[in-house]
């Protein structure tokens, strides 16, 4: 098999399921009518909501959405498995879970006023169920906020050439919103001066790194490298601090001035990373020197439930229902606007998840390389970082379709891209933890809210504690997904809506992460990991809450007994719960 026949295949399944999968969503649930003015125009405050146009609003999505998740998952999933199921779940996965979440979460956010996806819950679930889960959620992105900061600066610190286009780009989207906004330029031109200025951002990046504190070991011959001084203190640290300072002032600032038009123009970029590893792809010609299925386990690693958290945004997030929720329903235009942002946005992910996939599957050799042959061994590259396997087999399938450009500027594209969503992820994760805190304490004061999801983002990223917790965080993402599977299927019982789009992928989600949390309590608990084993299971503590509330509500619509957990009905449950914590970390064990 090779990447021209499965690239191919991908597009033509992602494309039918838009059209058709999307459009009976549209028809039978979110039932548009633009006569209808959407929060952006009914709440408009000029900070969080306006109305943006679609392509501008889709940038905002697909760039907030797409981190480094739709990269590293397929990646590590491949290494695992093989490729054709990671294949498969992505395409799939994405069609009729990933973009169900996505699309839904957005519509019923903007039917409900633009309302938080943990409002939503409180409406149609219980108050017990809202508090629950948004405490949940402002932990996680603290969390995020806090590992994205870490990444980024050690990325900045490894190539300091993606400095000067990460921040200069913040300038052009400033430049951009205000010409659009303010002096009423055409999008499409302003679109087109900021795009330039983004090729110029990338070519004088590649000439100037920036550097803190120096101690770089340049990679090629640039123009001249601008050392920032450090002043003794650690460059780690203050790179951290200034991105959390960036994070802090993107999340107070009107949508208008920076949030709508730099992921806008990070779309460009990222657009055309994708586009390069598309076309290079199906015009390599190359073949996958993956194997297509690994096995159903590697060591104590089973296929299910493991690939379906470890693939997650390629696939289906949670995260994407707290951006769907949180920034983009306050800033749809029209109601009809929803199916591309949301449904298309998703998809967009599925695709760069796909190219992530064929890159390091065909790009890289298996295990090792023939004799003589030029290349690189994907094993060698994983053991250094999933990051860095993706950027040398994304560059060498671009290389190789697209013989004008070379290895080495490829590489660049595809590292670039990946900072770019990064970047967009940090300051869109930072707002939307703002509006949850506003959510759960009632404080309105943005600054004040603001500064508390920062605060203990910093003190995850600058204390390490990050480190301890980060190996539950691919669950708790994936319990965030189920979750709200949950709180949209409630929702839709509510406006006596077809449920059983959401109801099936509830289901499965909610088995999924069920069965890893108690494999994680009971594997981290072994292996003396007790606070991991603790965390996983609160995790599991607050899904099997959350799942009891939810309970009541579907019982009621769906003719179930009604019944209260008696001594014995909750002795029971616990035993089940334990037998499949039980199966699942023996089938593990047995597999390794």
């Amino acid at each position: 098999m090779n990447t021209t026949v499965l690239l191919t295949f991908g597009l033509v399944v992602l494309l039918l399921g838009y059209k058709f999968y999307g459009g009976l969503l549209e028809k039978k649930i979110a039932k548009p009518d633009d006569s209808k003015p959407t929060p952006a125009h009914k709440k408009f405050d000029g900070v969080d909501y306006v109305p943006a146009n679609k392509w501008v609003l889709l940038g905002h999505h697909f760039a907030s959405i797409a981190g480094a998740g739709p990269i590293i998952g397929p990646v590590l999933a491949a290494s695992l498995f093989g490729w054709a199921p990671a294949l498969l779940w992505i395409i799939f996965g994405g069609i009729f879970m990933g973009a169900v979440h996505d699309y839904l979460t957005l519509v019923a956010s903007v039917k409900e006023k633009g309302v938080s996806i943990v409002k939503i819950a409180e409406k149609n679930i219980s108050p017990l169920a809202k508090n629950m889960f948004s405490i949940f959620l402002f932990v996680a992105l603290s969390l995020v906020v806090g590992v994205f900061a870490v990444v980024t600066a050690k990325t900045f610190m490894k190539q300091p050439e993606l400095v000067l286009p990460s921040f200069g780009l913040i300038l052009v989207a400033i430049l951009i919103g205000t010409l659009i906004y303010r002096f009423g330029f055409n999008i499409w031109f302003a679109a087109f001066i900021g795009f330039i200025s983004l090729l110029l951002l990338l070519w004088l990046g590649y000439q100037i790194p920036i550097t803190i504190g120096g101690h770089y070991q340049p990679s090629h011959e640039y123009w001249f490298v601008l050392n920032i001084p450090s002043f003794g203190l650690n460059p780690f640290i203050l790179w951290t601090l200034l991105l959390l300072g960036y994070a802090f002032i993107a999340s107070v600032t009107p949508v208008w001035i920076l949030l709508q038009p730099r992921d806008f123009l990070a779309t460009f970029q990222l657009i055309f990373g994708l586009l390069l590893g598309v076309l290079g792809g199906l015009f390599a010609f190359e073949t996958l020197k993956a194997p297509a299925f690994a096995g159903f386990h590697l060591s104590t690693t089973p296929l299910w439930p493991f690939m379906f958290v470890i693939i997650a945004c390629g696939a289906i997030s949670g995260f994407h229902s707290l951006v769907a929720s949180g920034t983009t329903s306050k800033q749809l235009d029209k109601e009809s606007d929803a199916k591309l942002v949301g449904y298309g946005g998703m998809l967009l992910e599925s695709l760069l998840a796909l190219v992530a996939l064929l890159s390091v599957s065909a790009g890289l050799y298996w295990l090792s390389k023939p004799q003589g042959a030029e290349g690189f061994v994907f094993q060698n590259l994983l053991k250094q970082s999933p990051i860095l396997a993706f950027g040398y087999g994304y560059g060498e399938i671009v290389s190789k379709g697209l013989p004008f450009i070379t290895f080495a500027m490829a590489s660049f594209f595809g590292m670039m891209m990946l900072n770019a969503f990064v970047m967009t992820t940090l300051d869109s994760a930072s707002r939307i933890n703002r509006l949850i805190f506003t959510d759960l304490t009632g404080i309105k004061n943005k600054y004040i809210a603001s500064l508390a999801g920062l605060l203990l983002g910093a003190l995850f990223a600058l204390t390490n504690a990050w480190t301890v917790i980060w190996p539950v965080f691919g669950s708790a993402n994936q319990l965030i997904a189920a979750l709200t599977l949950i709180v949209l299927t409630a929702y839709l019982i509510g406006i006596k809506a077809p449920t059983k789009y959401t109801l099936f992928p509830a289901i499965f989600m909610s088995l999924t992460t069920v069965a890893i949390l108690i494999f994680q309590t009971l594997k981290f608990g072994i292996e003396g990991k007790f606070i991991l084993s603790l965390v996983a299971l609160i995790l599991l503590t607050l899904a099997l809450v959350i799942m009891k509330e939810s309970y009541k509500v579907f019982a009621k619509y769906y003719n179930l007994p009604m019944m209260e957990l008696k001594k014995e009905h909750k002795l029971a449950a616990i035993l089940i719960l334990t037998l499949l914590g039980m199966f699942s970390f023996g089938l593990a064990s047995v597999a390794g």
